[in-house]
């Protein structure tokens, strides 16, 4: 029955501070001048937590908390709630919790949120014991364009008949799908280019259904999003 936090007081003021959820961004007050400020007590989070003046600014990293809590300059990482329902058990036993202070300059921008993708998705090595290689080994996919726009996943479509669980299979041939999304809420745009032989390139919904087609060029396309946007896209490949 106790709540567990780290607290890190920071040089740094500001009436609101940036909290990351999963494709955006939440904003909180730094103070209690109102009933409603106090019921935004613990603001949902994710990788981090941003509070920025002009010129300066901390971000505190995470590995996936869900709670987070600023207070004029004390920035509080909510650890462990220990509650007792619905579950007695709860977060009981031995926990390891990673955390990462970075101070930085300017406004919350895209080096926080790339210091924090790769503080939640660190480097593995993998040795593989079959010589059948997989299509997403050999060959890179490169997004080049605004520094806010995220490549968040790459996999391969589950419809497709060589992997696909329904029967009969929806469809026939190998596909990639790729995800990105906007990160800081602005209008961007970007140059996906990937290095396989392409014969069909669709942008699609969150479902994984059609929108429309894509034009592409010697395996390059362009992407547009709006602010926070997360888009959807079926590379068809040939063979």
């Amino acid at each position: 029955m106790k709540f567990l936090k780290v607290k890190f007081p920071v040089n740094v003021r500001n009436t609101e501070a940036s909290y990351e959820t999963q494709y955006g961004i939440n904003k909180g007050p730094t103070h209690y001048n109102a009933s409603w400020d106090m019921a935004k007590l613990e603001v949902c989070s994710q990788k981090f937590v941003d509070l920025s003046e002009y010129g300066y600014a901390v971000s505190i990293l995470n590995n996936g908390k869900d709670g987070f809590a600023t207070v004029g300059n004390a920035m509080r990482l909510s650890l462990l709630r220990s509650s007792k329902a619905p579950d007695d058990t709860a977060e009981m036993g031995r926990h390891t919790i990673r955390w990462a202070i970075m101070p930085h300059s300017g406004q919350l921008g895209a080096r926080t949120v790339r210091a924090a993708f790769d503080f939640n998705n660190l480097l593995k090595l993998i040795r593989a014991m079959s010589e059948k290689r997989s299509i997403l080994n050999d060959y890179p996919i490169s997004l080049q364009g605004d520094d806010s726009l995220v490549l968040d996943t790459i996999k391969r479509s589950e419809e497709d008949e060589d992997i696909s669980l329904v029967e009969p299979a929806a469809r026939k041939g190998r596909s990639v799908i790729l995800r990105i999304y906007d990160s800081l809420g602005g209008r961007t745009r970007g140059i996906i280019a990937v290095n396989w032989r392409i014969s069909k390139v669709y942008r699609k919904n969150i479902l994984e259904d059609n929108i429309e087609e894509v034009s592409f060029q010697k395996g390059k396309f362009s992407v547009e999003l709006w602010p926070f946007e997360v888009s959807t896209y079926r590379i068809s490949l040939e063979g």
